[in-house]
């Protein structure tokens, strides 16, 4: 970038200007900015923008009312001073009205008229009055000339439009301003005071304009914008009773406008949003009024148009008039013998129903959705809490109610799919999330109807059978599966279920899509997962659902519902399953042939197997259904091991089966691949399948536990064949590791299988002896070893909960001087950030639980954990800092009863706690970032309350040298610390904390308290 000279004169200025707004890199809009803006600051500020005022271009005047703004805010006038700007200013704006101004500059200049009137509002009393005084006759008359009884009619009635618009132009942005100004600060009481002594000149010129003949389109459409502006003020100050009164008075002729076209769009959305966000302002002539517009013709000639697939936007805003006005009105809305709210809600029944898919098309369906959501909540609340009172269906509002949820069934339906397919991305997510809507809509309305709803779509979906029509059938599918949660702790709708069950519905889904089409089949075999429970208690309807949904895993269509259906539907009936495991079995190894089995299909298979074998009551079977399953896996981890010991450069065509099986159907390579690539995805498709059999196999409810128990008789496997089922899964997970363990994702899946055990109780083939992990843990890794750190935090901790607490001891033995090990080899604390966090939570988790244990092992070791601890506790790295913060609050409260491991860590406090005070003050002298602090104040409430020294190490911290800010004096940290030691670790604490820390990075950074 070519340096950019300051400028010296006025065309210079200029010059920049016009550069400013022209396509130039950003480091040069950059430096043009910085050099305005020093110019804008200087001295000559006000005569530079008194002389860009006068200049003919556009962009320059737009820029002098800016520097105007700028200088308002930052400088300090005496009252002689402000009351002569005040004067330039509205002259400027009276210039605006002959020479073709455009509206962009004169509406900054009423920015700074505005900016003016907040800081100099004492100097200019009824300023609405008095500008328009000065803009009807031409000439900024002195304030002591113009009278506070000046008629402001004149200019209300006038046809200059001009001077109308830059009043209501400069009213508009002085209600938005003002409305930014907290009304309860003591500091702009007066000011407040002012603004709302101008609201009647406000409202008069506003009613003069707001009327549906007024002949004035521009007039009528600024003017209630303008209105818009000063009702979000009113909000503000609602309890302003007279202010709240003087703007009531235009609510009606904004109401008369809406019929009009060219008032329309500023009169509905100033209606809808004080509506929706201040609903009492309305008054009750003003809810007859809005009745009466919706059952006019024009109202009528709108609704149609909505229904009939018009959603133009000035159509859906009429859809969402009605919803806003209906949303504030809901009790009358309840009322059944409310002739005229009973005939509004049949209308809102019918926005359900418009032309068009939602969301692509239909515009007004979510929002007319949400509130008969929460339609039903209230009326739910207000009518029908008492269980006991029976709903009449066919009397309003109920039928209303009932006709949205026939409605939105229909709505739902599918399209065919080449035009679901011509949607992009958005209009797909959109649709789906609208079926997800009716979903909780029919959730709502199952606490009113109870089992009859069900019944609905059970007749739906027999009716649709037999019709053979199948996008009914989905929807009706769907609406049911929405409702399962309601249902799943009953057997009250059984008798409904067994009809849909019961039906040809299994025999016609097996006969595959040329019957009945994907879209259907996918929601219907979800409905068998949703209803498990239901089949928990209907045995007899196992076996057909079982097989319909294993005839599914196969196609690539229906693989991943039918496998969740499938491990769903398993995990709850594993108990009913056991004698069926060797045909699951034969079932999967079927499967395992099929070149269209998807992998999280399969794993999900698997994990469904792996649930019933560990129902199996008899532990001979058990062992015999878990080795066929593992030997079925064990094909892969083979062919894997295999293939990676090929001769480097070694390639398999994408038509071998071994390629086949390795890669699913949407990644599979068009192109010969390498044999350790395939090596590697079949490692990886193995270990996840094993990951899914750990998972399956742990026991869905757990026993209690005595965790001070040391008796470990429960984890003693009483199968004398479980100890050499441990040692083969090891042997896998062994050789995958060497083989593979360059690769994250193995990692990952390895350390998912170690972790299944730890949560378990009871012996298993997972459930790994404590040395036999230990040894596992603490071998080589290439990659993700953090990973492994993260684990073995898991494995400690499981020891220390369940009843192998005997091994902790030895397990530590050889963990610590691991992790120790890892966590030396850094050249950095933060060389890798992953690592440093989980190897200091490891060392924080044996410190809270076996202090004795960590401080026992040798000095150097301990003294290199420190170290480490406080350089993470002053390093950028969010997560490790954390967990510093964490770890120093842990040591910094130890305690033990072993006088000997107390001695280690009090002497060991005494060294390291200058040291550590420097490194917080440090962080709160400003290096940390503000999100790190409430982590940061928690070890320096401890120290304070923990050690008689706290004082003197901070203080000494605070007066460093190295201390990073000069922003704070030294009064200014004798209070900081003055008032951390009196609050004693109390949570006000913190914010002292963040309030030393914002001074010490400066005022600039005060936005972000």
């Amino acid at each position: 970038m070519a340096d950019i000279p300051i400028p010296t004169s006025l065309p210079e200025v200029e010059h920049l200007i016009h550069e400013l707004y022209k396509p130039n890199p950003p480091a040069t809009v950059s430096r043009i900015q910085e050099i305005l803006q020093g110019l804008q600051k200087s001295s000559d500020g006000w005569q530079l923008a008194e002389s860009l005022l006068s200049r003919p271009g556009s962009n320059v005047k737009f820029f002098g009312a800016l520097t105007i703004i700028v200088k308002l805010n930052t400088e300090n006038l005496s009252d002689e001073d402000a009351v002569s700007v005040l004067h330039k200013l509205v002259s400027w704006l009276i210039a605006c009205l002959t020479d073709g101004t455009p509206s962009f500059v004169i509406r900054k200049l009423c920015s700074a008229l505005v900016t003016y009137s907040i800081h100099y509002f004492h100097t200019w009393p009824r300023c609405i009055r008095r500008l328009a005084y000065c803009l009807q006759t031409g000439t900024s008359v002195p304030l002591e000339d113009i009278k506070d009884t000046s008629p402001i009619d004149d200019v209300a009635r006038s046809s200059n439009v001009g001077c109308f618009l830059e009043i209501v132009w400069f009213a508009t942005v002085l209600a938005e301003e003002a409305e930014k100004i907290d009304t309860k600060s003591t500091k702009y009481i007066y000011f407040h005071e002012w603004v709302q002594e101008n609201v009647s000149d406000v409202v008069l010129l506003l009613g003069h304009s707001i009327k549906p003949d007024g002949g004035w389109n521009s007039r009528a459409s600024e003017a209630i914008v303008c209105f818009q502006a000063w009702l979000m003020y009113g909000q503000r100050n609602a309890s302003k009773h007279v202010l709240v009164q003087q703007l009531r008075t235009l609510v009606q002729p904004v109401i008369n406008c809406l019929p009009v076209d060219e008032f329309y769009d500023a009169a509905v959305t100033l209606l809808i949003d004080t509506l929706g966000d201040w609903y009492p302002f309305f008054l009750p002539e003003h809810h007859e009024s809005l009745y009466s517009i919706f059952e006019s013709d024009w109202a009528r000639g709108k609704y149609e148009a909505l229904l009939g697939g018009d959603f133009d936007f000035d159509m859906v805003e009429f859809g969402l008039l009605m919803l806003t006005f209906a949303d504030g009105n809901v009790v009358e809305l309840m009322d059944g013998t409310n002739e005229k709210a009973q005939r509004l809600l049949a209308k809102l029944a019918g926005l359900v129903k418009a032309d068009g898919f939602p969301v692509v098309e239909d515009k007004i369906f979510v929002p007319a959705l949400e509130f008969w959501g929460n339609f039903v909540e209230n009326l739910l609340d207000t009518h029908y809490s008492d269980s006991t009172k029976t709903p009449q269906w066919d009397k309003p509002p109920l039928w209303q109610i009932m006709q949205v949820v026939s409605d939105s069934c229909q709505k739902i339906r599918y399209p065919p799919i080449a035009l679901y397919n011509s949607w992009d991305s958005t209009e797909k997510v959109g649709f789906a999330d609208a079926r997800k809507d009716v979903g909780d809509f029919l959730q709502a309305v199952y606490t009113i109807s109870g089992k009859p709803l069900i019944s609905t779509f059970a007749a739906l979906i027999l009716e649709a059978l037999g019709n053979s029509a199948w996008a009914e059938l989905e929807a009706a599918a769907f609406c049911l599966g929405a409702l399962s949660d309601c249902v799943s702790d009953e057997t009250s709708c059984d008798d409904v279920l067994t009809g849909v069950f019961g039906s040809r519905l299994f025999e016609l889904l097996c006969q595959g899509q040329n019957v009945v089409p994907v879209r259907a089949r996918q929601t219907c075999l979800s409905l068998i997962e949703r209803y498990s429970d239901y089949f928990l208690n209907h045995a007899e309807f196992l076996p057909a659902a079982l097989n319909l949904l294993f005839s599914g895993v196969g196609d690539r269509y229906l693989a991943l519902p039918s496998s969740k259906s499938i491990y769903t539907l398993s995990s709850s009936c594993r108990s009913l399953l056991t004698s069926e495991v060797n045909a699951f079995l034969e079932q999967y190894g079927l499967l395992r042939g099929n070149p269209e089995l998807d992998s999280l299909a399969e794993e999900r298979v698997v994990g469904a197997i792996a649930s019933i074998v560990q129902a199996i009551p008899d532990d001979t079977q058990k062992t015999d259904a878990f080795r066929k399953l593992l030997a079925l896996v064990g094909v892969d981890v083979e062919a894997s091991l295999r293939l990676s010991s090929c001769a480097e450069g070694s390639l398999l065509t994408p038509n071998d089966l071994i390629v086949v099986r390795a890669f699913d159907s949407a990644q599979r390579p068009a192109v010969p691949v390498p044999a350790s690539e395939v090596a590697l995805q079949l490692a990886i498709r193995a270990l996840r399948c094993l990951s899914s059999i750990a998972k399956g196999l742990q026991a869905p409810n757990e026993a209690p536990v005595d965790l001070d128990s040391e008796d470990d008789s429960s984890q003693t496997p009483t199968n004398p064949n479980m100890n050499q089922m441990h040692v083969e899964i090891m042997n896998i997970l062994v050789k995958l590791r060497e083989t593979f363990s360059w690769s994250s994702e193995v990692v990952d899946v390895i350390c998912s299988i170690l972790r299944a055990g730890f949560s378990e109780n009871e012996p298993g083939p997972f459930v790994f002896p404590p040395q036999l992990v230990t040894e596992f843990i603490i071998s080589r890794w290439n990659n993700r070893v953090a990973t492994v750190v993260n684990t073995a935090s898991v494995f400690v901790t499981s020891l220390s909960n369940g009843s192998h607490k005997k091994y902790i001891g030895e397990a530590l033995g050889h963990l610590l001087p691991w992790v120790f090990g890892l966590l030396n080899q850094l050249s950095e604390p933060e060389q890798d950030p992953e690592l440093a966090q989980y190897g200091l939570e490891f060392t924080q988790r044996i410190m809270a639980r076996r202090p004795e244990i960590l401080m026992s092992q040798p000095g150097n070791m301990l003294e290199f954990l420190f170290i480490f601890a406080i350089k993470l506790l002053d390093g950028k790295e969010p997560l490790p800092k954390a967990a510093a913060a964490e770890f120093w609050s842990t040591f910094i409260t130890l305690k033990t009863d072993n006088p000997d491991t107390q001695s280690i860590i009090n002497n060991a406090m005494t060294y390291l706690g200058p040291q550590l005070s420097r490194s917080l003050i440090q962080n709160i002298g400003g290096r940390a970032s503000r999100s790190e602090l409430d982590k940061l104040s928690d070890p320096l409430k401890k120290l304070v309350t923990q050690h008689v020294n706290a004082r003197q190490w901070l203080e000494a911290a605070l007066q460093d040298p190295a201390f990073p800010s000069d922003k704070v004096l030294p009064e200014d940290k004798i209070l900081f610390l003055k008032k951390i030691i009196s609050l004693r670790g109390q949570r006000a604490t913190n914010q002292v904390v963040r309030e030393f820390w914002l001074a010490c990075r400066g005022s600039s950074f005060a936005y972000a308290s």
